[in-house]
């Protein structure tokens, strides 16, 4: 067991490990900064934590932003992205050559549209036992509009989910804005050098590291909750959903299954009600009761209760958008991400 499983409060600045924060950033000026001042905040001895950020070829103000902030704190360090490393683009690319220059015991990974909380650290680092691999704590969009509002309730339901599931020892993915792996695990899968290239890199590390015996951790704290930004249009939520639905066709049969049922449950409960009304009323009935105790519990965990007023509208929500998202995804049209195009 290490070192880090003792109380903050009992340990050395010896007994921390070592740690590399990486993140990746493309034209990220508008958020980038809030990003960095979050990551000062931490409650984690600095000469302990480097925090390393890729520039991934903006073309706004994000480089200058990052020099100018970072000039009087020797542990970040601003690594400029050019080439590709051994075909990897994107996100992949950025995270590939970052941890190829870290030196941490321990890689943790946040966006540059998030902001982690001070205890960020010291929580996740300490679920590291001897096999576990990868850590991931839980991120939730904030924003003033109701669209933005269901997007919390969307995302801290399926997060929740995927924690009760991982509770029983059922992988599901991990958080790429919100996650940590050991050295030693993303080694042992070679790095994103060594994975297929994928839109959800994240999902692809994680299976990987599972893959290979590790266990995993999925936690469900307000002290590993992480903010970032939510989406504001409705063309870049599809887009988004259509990233995410790449990633999750990876998932076993029937996880597929399941999420193609919670999309399109009110269609098919239509459907089913043509040759059975009473057992589809009953149906949507346990689907209400289920989904309602699993916003209670977590947003009871997260001490998120003031967003019970938009989870009144999430079911209307998820009329719309899970259809929408369905046949978006099968449109022969690519992933447009951070200003690039995949297909």
């Amino acid at each position: 067991m290490l070192a880090t499983d003792q109380p903050a409060a009992h340990r050395s600045d010896r007994d921390y490990p070592q740690i590399s924060i990486l993140i990746a950033a493309r034209n990220e000026e508008a958020t980038i900064l809030d990003c960095v001042q979050a990551i000062t905040q931490l409650d984690y001895p600095s000469d302990a934590v480097e925090v390393l950020i890729g520039d991934d070829q903006s073309t706004d103000r994000t480089g200058s932003l990052i020099t100018d902030f970072i000039a009087d704190k020797p542990n970040f360090q601003l690594v400029t992205i050019n080439e590709s490393r051994i075909g990897l683009i994107g996100k992949a690319n950025v995270l590939a050559q970052l941890a190829h220059v870290a030196r941490g015991q321990f890689l943790f990974f946040t966006d540059a549209d998030t902001q982690v909380t001070p205890e960020w650290l010291t929580e996740m680092s300490r679920q590291f036992m001897e096999s576990v691999g990868i850590v991931t704590g839980v991120t939730l969009p904030m924003g003033p509009k109701l669209f933005h509002k269901l997007q919390t309730i969307d995302w801290l339901y399926n997060l929740t989910l995927t924690h009760l599931m991982s509770s029983m020892g059922v992988p599901v993915t991990a958080m790429g804005n919100n996650m940590a792996v050991s050295r030693v695990a993303y080694e042992a899968v070679g790095g994103y050098e060594s994975l297929p290239f994928s839109v959800v890199e994240d999902y692809i590390l994680f299976q990987a590291i599972v893959a290979k015996g590790y266990a995993f951790r999925n936690l469900l704290s307000e002290q590993v909750l992480a903010h970032t930004k939510p989406v504001d249009t409705f063309r870049a939520f599809l887009q988004q959903r259509k990233r995410w639905m790449r990633g999750a066709m990876s998932l076993p049969v029937w996880m597929v299954v399941s999420l193609y049922a919670q999309y399109l449950a009110v269609p098919l409960l239509l459907l089913l009600a043509w040759f059975s009304p009473v057992l589809a009323v009953g149906l949507y009935v346990v689907k209400l009761f289920i989904q309602t105790l699993v916003i209670s519990f977590g947003s009871g965990r997260l001490r998120q209760t003031n967003l019970w007023p938009y989870a009144l509208l999430f079911e209307i929500y998820q009329l719309i958008i899970g259809p929408l998202s369905v046949i978006y995804y099968f449109l022969p049209t690519p992933i447009d991400w951070k200003g690039r195009k995949y297909n």
